[in-house]
C-alpha cells in the first residue's frame, strides 16, 4: 500500500511540472501555427535611425463601442526596391490605415544594420508588427496580427 502512495506522489511530482509549463503560440509567415515551450523571437533594443513614417495623416477614426485608450498597433516594415510583395504590403497597410516606419534597404545604408538586430536574413517585406515578425505578405497573416493587441 505504502509502496502504491509513494509511486502515486512521484507521479504527481513528474507531472506539477507539465501542467505548469508555459507554451506559446504564434504564426509564421506561411500561416503555419507554432505552440512550443519556448517563447518567438522577441525584437531587441530599438537604435535611433532615420525612417520613413506612412499614415494618412489623420488619426484613425474609432468606433463607437471600442475603447477610447486602444492603442494602436506598432508596425515597422523592411522593403526593397522592385518588390511586387513589399508594394502590396505597403499599400494593405496604407488602405487599413495603419501608420507604419518603412526602411527601404535598396536606398537606406542604415537599414540593413536595423534589419539585422531583428533577423539575419534579407527576405523583404519583413515586418514587425506589435513585436510579432511577419515574413513575406499574406493578407490573411496581416490581418490576424493586426488584431493582437500591441
Amino acid at each position: 500500500m505504502i509502496k502504491h502512495i509513494l509511486i502515486l506522489f512521484a507521479l504527481i511530482f513528474a507531472l506539477y511540472g507539465v501542467a505548469n509549463a508555459e507554451f506559446y503560440t504564434w504564426e509564421d509567415e506561411n500561416g503555419v501555427v507554432h505552440i512550443t515551450d519556448y517563447p518567438p523571437p522577441q525584437t531587441k533594443s530599438a537604435k535611433k535611425t532615420p525612417f520613413r513614417t506612412h499614415g494618412s495623416g489623420n488619426d484613425l477614426q474609432e468606433q463607437s463601442n471600442a475603447p477610447a485608450a486602444q492603442k494602436k498597433p506598432d508596425v515597422i516594415i523592411f522593403t526593397k526596391n522592385e518588390c511586387p510583395d513589399c508594394d502590396k504590403a505597403r499599400n494593405y497597410l496604407k488602405s487599413k490605415q495603419v501608420q507604419f516606419t518603412e526602411y527601404n534597404m535598396d536606398t537606406d545604408p542604415t537599414a540593413a544594420a536595423k534589419r539585422k538586430e531583428y533577423d539575419d536574413t534579407t527576405d523583404v517585406p519583413f515586418a514587425i508588427i506589435n513585436r510579432n515578425h511577419v515574413f513575406g505578405f499574406a493578407e490573411s497573416v496581416y490581418e490576424r496580427v493586426l488584431k493582437i493587441k500591441p
